[in-house]
């Protein structure tokens, strides 16, 4: 982590609109009671948060019965619990058993164990992974496979120069950056956010609970790539594809 990351105040807000806290604020004391009245930028945090959860205040269409087909069809490793939402439990619920990812997103490519530039990005934007899009993975995955097939090493600051995150009113969602194009995608994913269920592991890289706040974006660099892993050289331009169905496997 940065120094940068360290000064940095993630404020979490509980489905239950209890007031936010925040470890590093001065001005929380243990009881968790702020002293101020909360900023206008924090009303505005938490109000965004709670439009975007009011989204997912759905009920999952995942049964018991599908669990097993969902670990086969994704290849879904046996160190993986997966559960069932119990009801009233919702993507973003705290009193849930591990991490909630919708099948879309398994359909999109993603897989287990998560690649490590997926833990990186979730941990700099500080949002759960229930709270991206489906479209927004598939353009994960089909980067990895890019880079995997220029031979260049994927980082968070390269990632970051190709595509930007932005959020919507019910989830939060990447862009391609001027530049680059990206095409193969579906234009919606109508339904995903019912379609959910709770992975288990040994632990994330990353925060569980959800979030609203300034995105947090890095500045355009340089596209380099190269003919040889760890051995960029200029010139190299990125078309994404996302009718890859190879790459599917590459998000891991």
């Amino acid at each position: 982590m940065t120094s940068s990351d360290s000064s940095t105040s993630v404020r979490v807000v509980s489905p239950s609109g209890s007031r936010e806290t925040s470890q590093s604020d001065p001005e929380v004391g243990s009881s968790g009671a702020s002293s101020e009245p909360p900023s206008p930028v924090d009303a505005r945090v938490q109000r965004d948060l709670e439009v975007m959860m009011s989204d997912h205040d759905l009920d999952t269409a995942v049964t018991e019965g599908s669990l097993a087909v969902i670990r086969a069809r994704y290849n879904i490793p046996t160190e993986y619990g997966l559960h069932v939402p119990k009801p009233g439990q919702r993507p973003y619920s705290l009193d849930i058993p591990g991490m909630c990812i919708s099948v879309d997103a398994l359909e999109a490519g993603l897989r287990f164990p998560l690649h490590p530039l997926i833990e990186e990005c979730l941990k700099w934007w500080r949002i759960s992974p229930s709270q991206v899009a489906p479209n927004s993975w598939r353009y994960l995955v089909v980067f990895l496979g890019e880079c995997r097939g220029a031979g260049i090493i994927p980082t968070r600051d390269l990632f970051m120069a190709c595509f930007r995150l932005c959020k919507s009113r019910g989830s939060y969602y990447l862009t391609a950056r001027v530049g680059f194009r990206v095409s193969g995608t579906p234009s919606s994913n109508k339904g995903w956010k019912s379609h959910y269920l709770y992975v288990s592991g040994l632990g994330w890289g990353f925060g569980l609970s959800w979030s609203a706040h300034p995105d947090r974006q890095r500045p355009p660099l340089s596209v380099r790539g190269g003919d040889r892993p760890g051995r960029p050289t200029e010139g190299y331009s990125f078309i994404f594809s996302c009718d890859q169905g190879d790459d599917r496997a590459l998000a891991r």
